[in-house]
């Protein structure tokens, strides 16, 4: 038994040493040569590609090509990183294959390509690319970059990248005329994938411009913002491959997709009313790309930051994805709306796109068909599924719109009927009291001396008749006013005569207990007299009302270049900040008025007074106690003499 137990460490490394063997093999097995036979079409490089990657970025071919290269398994971003990454593969061509073949390279956007061809037995070749770039103009991304090769027997290809994006590189080798049969075939779904993308942008630019909604012209924008990723070519500013446009425009198209996506999101969810503090998020992330405006406009003056703040920029973006993902669901939990639903699985196709995008550019995950396709289907599957939610949601607009005509039209039905009724009951309750007011003076015309509490009972009878009488005639002429009934009837007023003879009406101690100060003197303005006296009598009675018996209130009118002001200041308890944010509502009485006559409607007429004279009306407490009210009026041309 001891003999067995020695003996188990020198199997399990056997065991061991026989499974890197064998994982050695495979590893090496992936950078074999590249058989092309006169059956082979077209071939993948993915296995058979090797890599080395230059830290310094400045080695020459001769020093990189004999450094030792590793085997890469699959076509896998190198992430973001400003070495030179080096790749290699072998190519032996059968006797019934032909000499001249295609090699097509991508992803695009690698600021900084070069390719040696080394033949057996022939010199070396040397070619200097851009993958932006194909036949002197603007490259889709859609579109791998070709270069002719000749392969006599065997040959062994080097390509250098080196790239201020994401490292993705990939590559394959073609027979000529299948290589451009494929590239007829892409070029064919690359038209229909532009001309279906932008038909989409044109058509929600309509819809946003006929109904005034942001949100569908911001999601035009973002639409847009994708096409200029992916098809820079079919913008004529960014098509110029030696232009500073041809820089710029898949960047632009980077930023525009974040911050387009947040301004939509942000009026499709109502995100001032329903999510005031989330919305804050969404206003920083358009921020930040905004500040990312530099990185993308001066391309060679910080592209060190582009590697810092791009992968900052696509995590923000799938934030803005997810948070807006988890607003849909909150929002439909509480109205049940069918139209989000629409926009959540519209939008979890581009989300997801957009975190496995992010995923394959930082090297998470291998460079899949499944994964290439999902650039060019998402947007696609995406922009159809939108459209349903959004045309759901027209139609809960035209809905919304035709609800609220008939609110309109019965609103309308609702008033006419309340003012005629109003009339009528103003009608009905004038004429009894008006023969009350008549029959108390007939009786203490008839009657002569009577004692004193019979005196006192007719006095309080006539009293609660005026009462109710100017209860009456406020309410019919604020109704006027509202309506439009009442119109102004100006003429040049002499202020202090108005002033003083409102105070006479006030009756009682009003002007012995009022300090009037009115400069000029001689003060006139243009306005409606009897309409003005009212406004001026409700203030006044207000201020005398609410102030301490016996206490003085102030009235001074000022005319000068601006037009008009009068300010009536009292001594009584003032209002509380909630009282004057509902002062001047109509029946409105604040916690001050408990005990004191009066409606509620006094101040709101007077402002309608002011209002029809084009002027304002304010209120503000008065230092230490009381409240002061203001008027003022602009100058009127018949007065500005």
């Amino acid at each position: 038994m001891e003999i067995g137990h020695q003996k188990l460490p020198g199997r399990i490394f056997a065991v061991l040493l026989l499974c890197f063997a064998t994982f050695a093999s495979v590893r090496l097995a992936l950078a074999t040569e590249i058989s092309l036979g006169g059956n082979t079409t077209q071939i993948s490089l993915e296995g058979h590609l090797s890599h080395f990657s230059d830290e310094s970025a400045a080695l020459s071919f001769d020093e990189a090509s004999q450094r030792a290269f590793a085997p890469l398994a699959d076509f896998r971003s190198q992430g973001y990183d400003r070495a030179a990454h080096w790749y290699r593969f072998s190519l032996a061509r059968e006797s019934d294959a032909p000499e001249r073949w295609v090699l097509s390279l991508g992803k695009p956007y690698l600021e900084d390509v070069q390719v040696w061809v080394v033949q057996e037995g022939r010199s070396l070749q040397h070619f200097a690319l851009d993958l932006r770039r194909q036949d002197g103009a603007q490259r889709s991304y859609l579109d791998p970059l070709a270069i002719p090769i000749e392969v006599s027997a065997k040959a062994e290809v080097y390509v250098r990248v080196r790239t201020t994006g994401a490292v993705n590189f990939s590559a394959r080798v073609w027979q000529e005329e299948a290589f451009l049969a494929h590239k007829l075939i892409d070029r064919h779904y690359e038209g229909m994938h532009a001309g279906f993308l932008l038909i989409a942008v044109m058509l929600y630019f309509i819809l946003g411009g006929w109904l005034r909604d942001a949100a569908l012209a911001f999601y035009a924008l973002l639409i847009a913002s994708q096409i200029l990723m992916i098809h820079p070519e079919l913008f004529p500013p960014f098509s110029a491959p030696d232009s500073w446009f041809g820089e710029v425009g898949p960047r632009l198209g980077w930023l525009g997709k974040t911050i387009f996506l947040a301004l939509m999101w942000d009026r499709l969810l109502n995100l001032r009313q329903y999510f005031p503090r989330i919305r804050w998020l969404f206003l920083l992330a358009i921020g930040y790309n905004l500040i990312l405006l530099p990185v993308a406009l001066f391309p060679a003056l910080v592209n060190p930051a582009y590697l810092i703040f791009v992968p900052i920029g696509n995590t923000i973006r799938i934030a803005i994805s997810l948070i807006s993902l988890l607003l849909v669901l909150v929002l439909w939990r509480r109205n049940r709306s069918p139209e989000l639903l629409v926009y959540f699985v519209a939008f979890v196709i581009p989300a997801v796109e957009t975190v496995i995008g992010v995923a394959a550019n930082r090297g998470w995950l291998a460079e899949t068909w499944a994964v290439s396709s999902l650039y060019l289907t998402a947007p696609l599957v995406h922009v159809a599924l939108m459209s349903c939610g959004l045309a759901l949601r027209l139609r809960k607009m035209q809905h919304d719109k035709t609800v609220a005509e008939q609110e309109v039209v019965m609103s309308a039905e609702r008033a006419q009927e309340q003012r005629r009724f109003v009339a009528m009951l103003s009608h009905e309750f004038r004429n009894p009291l008006a023969a009350i007011d008549r029959s108390a003076q007939m009786l203490r015309i008839k009657l002569g001396a009577l004692p004193e509490d019979a005196d006192q009972r007719l006095s309080k009878i006539r009293d609660n008749v005026t009462v109710l009488s100017g209860f009456v005639d406020n309410f019919l002429m604020t109704e006027a006013l509202e309506h439009g009934g009442l119109a102004l009837s100006r003429e040049a007023c002499e202020l202090r005569p108005m002033v003083e003879e409102t105070l006479f009406t006030l009756g009682g101690d009003a002007g012995k207990r009022t300090v009037v100060r009115i400069q000029p003197e001689s003060a006139s303005f243009n306005l409606d007299p009897t309409l003005f006296r009212v406004a001026l009598g409700n203030l006044l009675g207000n201020a005398l009302r609410y102030s301490p018996k016996g206490a003085e209130v102030e009235i001074s009118v000022t005319q000068g270049e601006q037009g008009l002001r009068v300010v009536v200041a009292d001594q009584g308890p003032g209002l509380s900040e909630d009282d004057l944010n509902h002062l001047g509502t109509p029946y409105f009485r604040a916690t001050s008025s408990l005990g004191k006559k009066g409606s509620g409607l006094g101040y709101y007429f007077t402002r309608r007074i002011v209002e029809a004279h084009g002027g304002t009306l304010t209120a503000r407490p008065r230092s230490p106690m009381g409240l002061e009210v203001s008027i003022s009026l602009p100058l009127q041309p018949e007065s500005a003499g």
